[in-house]
């Protein structure tokens, strides 16, 4: 099995994993709007307290986390004004020779 063929099947597992969680996201949102498909989906024997764990009302109750109310206000810092940073000023000279020489002096 060649690296190219086993980039295309990952790739296909990917895809097929997306719209699998798209398809999952969408039917719950569905559910969790129409109640009587959501009742049927239940047993007929189910309680209302039943539903206490049920994943289509936690989806739509949302996301909301314990763990969120427990974490430190960030640190106070004072205002400080951005100061941009000053490059140093390169002053290029002339060259000596505006012509080097070629060859090094004759020889004697």
């Amino acid at each position: 099995m060649g690296l190219s063929s086993q980039i295309r099947s990952l790739d296909i597992f990917r895809r097929a994993l997306a719209a699998g969680c798209i398809l999952l996201v969408l039917a719950l949102g569905v559910f969790a709007q129409n109640s009587s498909l959501h009742r049927q989906l239940h047993d007929a024997t189910a309680t209302a307290l039943a539903d206490d764990g049920c994943v289509i009302d936690l989806f739509a109750q949302g996301v909301s986390l314990a763990v969120a109310s427990q974490v430190p206000p960030p640190a106070f810092t004072d205002w400080q004004e951005f100061r941009p940073a000053v490059a140093p000023e390169i002053f290029l000279d002339s060259p000596r020779y505006l012509l080097q020489p070629e060859r090094g002096p004759p020889s004697v």
